[in-house]
């Protein structure tokens, strides 16, 4: 008995890798795409990393790097492709977390306020910023092909980021991470403002 020839798909019924979950994301590997990662990076997940360093800085006096927390809420914007978006994912951290450390050194110009210091020009700021920004970019091109594949040295850091970014395409394990994060950053505010409160009812 001759058995039935299988019927081959039809054009178009397998899902383009590289289409989004949602209408309102353009596709992947775009020049919209790319704007939209750079545009959440550097505009606001990269300025919120910066605020958070300044804080930790003025308060701590030193600042945790910004990579998981761009991972994971630049994870939010890149879930709606799939597994695939976990290179978008990486693209947002690795820029967001560059924006963060240099607007956390901007600390420095706060400093020089308190301490009385004369204010250089603008253009000399942003240039010196600019040069410390290229010279770190510089020192990492050059030493992390030794470090990391000949003398094969771990970072903690790298390794978080790479798997939140590999995990977080589970809409449950995404959930969950946001979640936490939000109920930690509302409990720092929280401490935060009844330290303020406590330390201003002594002073009266």
């Amino acid at each position: 008995m001759a058995q039935p020839t299988p019927t081959p798909p039809a054009a178009g019924s397998q899902p383009d890798p590289g289409e989004p979950r949602f209408r309102w994301l353009p596709k992947a590997n775009t020049r919209n795409y790319h704007l939209l990662l750079g545009g959440v990076a550097m505009l606001l997940l990269g300025p919120l990393g910066g605020v958070t360093s300044a804080y930790m800085f003025f308060t701590l006096g030193f600042a945790v790097g910004g990579q998981v927390l761009a991972g994971i809420l630049g994870s939010v914007v890149t879930f709606g492709y799939g597994p695939e978006g976990k290179h978008g994912g990486n693209y947002i951290q690795t820029l967001a977390a560059s924006v963060a450390s240099m607007a956390g050194m901007c600390v420095l110009i706060q400093a020089m306020v308190w301490l009385g210091m004369p204010m250089p020009a603008t253009w000399k700021l942003v240039l010196y910023f600019g040069c410390i920004g290229m010279f770190g970019i510089g020192v990492g091109m050059l030493y992390t092909p030794i470090l990391v594949d000949r003398l094969q040295l771990e970072y903690p850091s790298g390794h978080a980021v790479a798997n939140i970014l590999r995990a977080l395409t589970d809409p449950k394990l995404l959930r969950r991470s946001i979640g936490r994060l939000g109920g930690g950053t509302a409990g720092g505010l929280a401490v935060a403002a009844i330290g303020e409160a406590t330390a201003q009812a002594l002073r009266n």
